[in-house]
Order: C-alpha cells, then sequence, then structure tokens
C-alpha cells in the first residue's frame, strides 16, 4: 500500500519511468513544438524525487514539498501545471499518513479542477487534460474494491485518453498555431501525465525503482557541431560567459539572475523578463541602461519558472513599480501567473505586460492573443527608454502597450534547427522549401512552399505586414530584421535592404532600423521582419539612448 513511509520511493519509480520514456516523449513533442518534453518531464521529476526524498509528518507535507519543487525547476507550460496537480494532494492528504482509494479520487479530480483553472484547457483541446478527465470521470462512475483495482483502472483510462489524442486538433499552447498539421501525432503532455499514473499503478503492486538518478556529466557526448559540456549547464554557463564579457553593465548573481551592475536610481519604474534559454543573446543582451533592470532564464527553449521569475522582480525593485514583460507563450504566461502572485505577495507594485507580434498565429482584431517574436524589441526599447527618463510604472505599461499594437511580425526558415542535447532537428524542412511563420523556439509554420529569391521572400512577407498595420499607417515606421541563428550578416543587409526601399517605394518614413540576430532559435536558417508604425511619442523615446551588452543606440 501507499504510506507516508514510502512517499519518496513513488518518485524515484516516477523518475526512472520517466528517464526510459525521454526519448519517446521528445520525438512526440518535436511534431508540434520544440522536441524537449521528455527531458523537461524528467528534469521535473529529479526535482520531485530530491524533494520527496526527506521525513514527512504525513503524506500532505510530502505532495507539497514536491509541488513546490515543480513550480520553481520546472518552467514552461508544464511546470506551473504539474505545480498545481501535485498541490492538489497537498490538500487532500493533509494530516493522512496512508492514502486510500477514496482519498485517490478527490486528489485526481482536485488535480484536475487545478490544472484546468491554471492552464484555461477543456477536454477536446489535446493537453494533458485528455489523459486526466477519463481517469477522474473512471473512479467516479465506477465502484472498485480495493486502492491498487481503481488505480489501474485510472491509469488505462488515462492511457486511452492519451491515445485519443492522437486524432485531436491542438486548441491551446504551441500547437495550437498549427492545430490541423497535430492531427495524427499524440500528445506530448496528455502522454506523460498518463505515464505518471501508470507509475503510480506499478508502485502500489509492488515495483520498486531500480537506478539511482545518473549523473551523466562525465557520460554525455555532445552532438557533432556543437561546442557544449553538458546540456545540464548550456544556460548556466551562456550566463557566466556574458557576465564575464560585460562585467560593467551587467551581473550574474548566485540565484541565476541576471540584473544590471548599476542600478536605476531609487524611485523609478523598472523592468523585468523571464523566457527560456537558447536564443542567445536574447534577453540577457538586453540588460543595461535604458532597457531591462533584471532577467531570469529558464532551460533550453523553457520558461524560467514562476518562482524564478518573482525573485527577479525583486531583485530590480526600485520603489516605483516593476514592468513585468511577458512574451505571449503559453509557459511564459501561466509562470508570468504565479511569479505576478509572489511577487505581490511580498508588496512589491508589479504590472504585467503581454508582448505578441506574430501575425501568423491570430488576425489583427485578435492581436492580443499573437506569439511573441522580435518585434517585442521595439516594446522593450521605448518602454525602457521611458522607465529610464522617469515616466511613472502606468505610463511605461500603457506607452509599451501602444507599441505592441502597432508592432507586426512575420518570420521565415530556410534551414531548420537543431536541439543543442541531441543534435535532432526540430522540424523537417526538404531541401529547396521554405517555412513561413515559424517560432522561436522553432514550432513549425503555416505555410510551406518553394525557396525563393530573397527580394521576393521579403515582398511577400512585408505584403502581409503591410496589410495588418494599414490601420495605422501612413505614419512612419521602425524596421528590425532579426537573424535566426544561422544567416550571416550579409544576408541580412539583403534582406533589410529590399525592405527599406519597399517601404519607401510606397511613400512610408523609415525612421530607423535595425539588422542583427537578437533572438535566435540556434543554428536555423533564416529571419523574422517586424515593423513598428510609430507616432512622435513612441519615437522620441525610441531615439533615446541605451547601453546593453547587445544593443546601443546610437549605434556605436
Amino acid at each position: 500500500m501507499f504510506n507516508v513511509d514510502n512517499f519518496g520511493p513513488l518518485f524515484s519509480l516516477l523518475r526512472e519511468e520517466m528517464e526510459g520514456q525521454e526519448s519517446a516523449l521528445n520525438e512526440l513533442d518535436s511534431a508540434v513544438g520544440d522536441g524537449d518534453h521528455g527531458f523537461t518531464m524528467t528534469r521535473t521529476l529529479r526535482a520531485a524525487e530530491s524533494a520527496a526524498a526527506g521525513n514527512f509528518k504525513d503524506l500532505g507535507a510530502g505532495f507539497d514539498a514536491v509541488a513546490e519543487a515543480m513550480a520553481e525547476n520546472a518552467g514552461g507550460a508544464i511546470g506551473p501545471l504539474l505545480a498545481s496537480f501535485f498541490a492538489e494532494g497537498g490538500l487532500v492528504f493533509s494530516g493522512k499518513k496512508e492514502m486510500v482509494l477514496e482519498d485517490f479520487s478527490r486528489f485526481l479530480e482536485g488535480g484536475l479542477n487545478a490544472v484546468q483553472e491554471v492552464g484555461q484547457a477543456r477536454p477536446g483541446d489535446k493537453t494533458m487534460v485528455d489523459a486526466l478527465a477519463p481517469a477522474v470521470e473512471i473512479l467516479k462512475n465506477r465502484t472498485f474494491p480495493s486502492l491498487p483495482e481503481g488505480i489501474q483502472a485510472a491509469a488505462e483510462a488515462a492511457r486511452q485518453g492519451a491515445q485519443r489524442t492522437r486524432e485531436m486538433a491542438a486548441a491551446l499552447g504551441r500547437a495550437s498555431y498549427t492545430a490541423e498539421r497535430s492531427r495524427g501525432h499524440q500528445d506530448a503532455g496528455a502522454t506523460s501525465l498518463a505515464l505518471i499514473l501508470t507509475s503510480i499503478n506499478k508502485f502500489v503492486n509492488g515495483q520498486r525503482a531500480s537506478s539511482i538518478p545518473a549523473d551523466n556529466l562525465l557520460e554525455f557526448t555532445p552532438p557533432p557541431g556543437k561546442l557544449i559540456n553538458h546540456p545540464g549547464l548550456l544556460v548556466s554557463q551562456d550566463n557566466q560567459g556574458l557576465a564575464l564579457l560585460y562585467p560593467d553593465l551587467v551581473t550574474l548573481r548566485p540565484d541565476g539572475i541576471l540584473i544590471r551592475s548599476h542600478q536605476k536610481d531609487p524611485g523609478k519604474a523598472t523592468l523585468v523578463i523571464g523566457h527560456g534559454g537558447g536564443h542567445t543573446p536574447s534577453m540577457g543582451g538586453f540588460v543595461g541602461a535604458g532597457m531591462l533592470d533584471a532577467d531570469v532564464y529558464g532551460p533550453i527553449f523553457t520558461c524560467a519558472s514562476g518562482v524564478s521569475i518573482a525573485r527577479a522582480i525583486q531583485a530590480a525593485d526600485r520603489g516605483g513599480g516593476v514592468i513585468l514583460l511577458v512574451s505571449n507563450h503559453s509557459g511564459d504566461v501561466l509562470n508570468a501567473r504565479l511569479a505576478l502572485r509572489r511577487a505581490r505577495q511580498a508588496g512589491i507594485e508589479v504590472e504585467p505586460v503581454f508582448l505578441g507580434d506574430d501575425i501568423a498565429t491570430a488576425p489583427r482584431e485578435k492581436y492580443l492573443e499573437r506569439r511573441g517574436l522580435g518585434g517585442l524589441l521595439f516594446a522593450l526599447k521605448i518602454g525602457g527608454a521611458a522607465a529610464e527618463g522617469g515616466a511613472s510604472l502606468s505610463e511605461v505599461v500603457e506607452l509599451m502597450k501602444k507599441t505592441n499594437q502597432r508592432t507586426a511580425t512575420l518570420s521565415v526558415a530556410v534551414r531548420p534547427p537543431t536541439h543543442p542535447a541531441t543534435g535532432k532537428p526540430l522540424f523537417r524542412l526538404p531541401p529547396g522549401q521554405i517555412e513561413i511563420g515559424t517560432g522561436v523556439h522553432g514550432e513549425v509554420g503555416i505555410y510551406r512552399g518553394a525557396h525563393l529569391p530573397a527580394d521576393e521572400i521579403v515582398d511577400l512577407v512585408l505584403e502581409r505586414l503591410l496589410e495588418d498595420l494599414a490601420l495605422f499607417l501612413p505614419n512612419p515606421v521602425l524596421v528590425f530584421v532579426n537573424g535566426a541563428g544561422g544567416t550571416s550578416k550579409m544576408e541580412l543587409h539583403i534582406l533589410y535592404r529590399r525592405a527599406f526601399q519597399q517601404l519607401t517605394n510606397q511613400g512610408i518614413q523609415v525612421t530607423a532600423g535595425v539588422a542583427n540576430s537578437f533572438f535566435t532559435t540556434q543554428e536555423m536558417g533564416g529571419f523574422s521582419l517586424s515593423l513598428c508604425v510609430v507616432d512622435q511619442e513612441m519615437q522620441t523615446y525610441w531615439e533615446r539612448p541605451a547601453s546593453t551588452p547587445s544593443f546601443q543606440w546610437p549605434y556605436a
């Protein structure tokens, strides 16, 4: 049976079972995501196993410890969801030293409600809910003579629910941007939830872990072409190198937060962001005067946890309030909610600004639903200048929202990236074809067609952007050509040249331009083109100076 004395061994088995399915889960995720769900789940269960190894007064305390470890270490979308799920165990099993079937059923039902509240998912949306809901239903509608038999039935219902997601079109998260292309692929989140219940079933029937967590630091062999030491060290060593290169601009704290070496004056509003690693120089490169005050990375392609983002908010606060920038991706949004709650509980005045500019993911009338891409540079630079100049928290927030509304981006991939830990492509792109509408995590796009000359690609993208921004034209525009990581400066200049020419020919003034690889996806070949239609207020703040590791304005 299952009681407080064998709580720790349960999570050792969960970790071992997840490790055994890591590659399979990565493969499922690669069909519509960034191909690292297995890595994320293994990392999450290792953190849970460590937290579960203590001595607890009751099962509820053990579940609370596991939930906190998941919230702090998992990141991405799955971190807050799993933390919410296991936190329900902290409520149901409070004061109880042994699990009975009635409590297990309440735990699953409460966990389902928590996951739906946090993730806003319903059955049929192709998420972990589609595995969890059938498990809840079978325990509510049938009577079982023992805990093992009930858990076995729930695990089987979850397994079948996960299988049914193959024929669903994703309605939430990254996969929703290419909903129809997600059909035929089983959802990775639903699969991992079913695996958790299957592992619990194995545990109550006597199975135990046969191994301890592997320390792969000595065993890991980098994929061909990748100059790395170990997947677990990628982000921390990236940040260490940044701080060593620019000590007068940015400092890396022991808790992994990047902060300005010379902070703002007390009383000024500050800007903070949390995000995933793997996009260097990304946000760490924008910490400094006139831009970000603090930044915290999560693992590769996985947003920092809400707990870490809350610490970054506290580190940046100068008494004038904090603006939390949120790139509009599912994991970023979920972790931002947790960070905002914790920061406000600590007495900090903090307001979020959700940034989304990718026109491939929502039409103009639903621009607030768009995915965040390179166009967030405009809001960051303009809002950062306003905060540096002493504008109030509310003034900076409204300015950044206005900038986001007047920004549009569309991306193009000509060569897929590979995951730095596996060396495997994040999506397939046949030679001679291009993908339009790709995401910064290597998500597949909305259109695939024959490769075209650079001018024709720019013309195609520019036409879509101008159509989207027609309401704000013919005001002047800012232009940003962002390299995806494997595109040369020569190519970026060729692309910018065409965009400048076409805009000028249409009577649209280019008031400033940027062409650089700021938001990368490893070595993906391609670019994104962003336009921001500015008014005089926005233009004035854009022209103010900024000094960060990756961005200096005016250009040095």
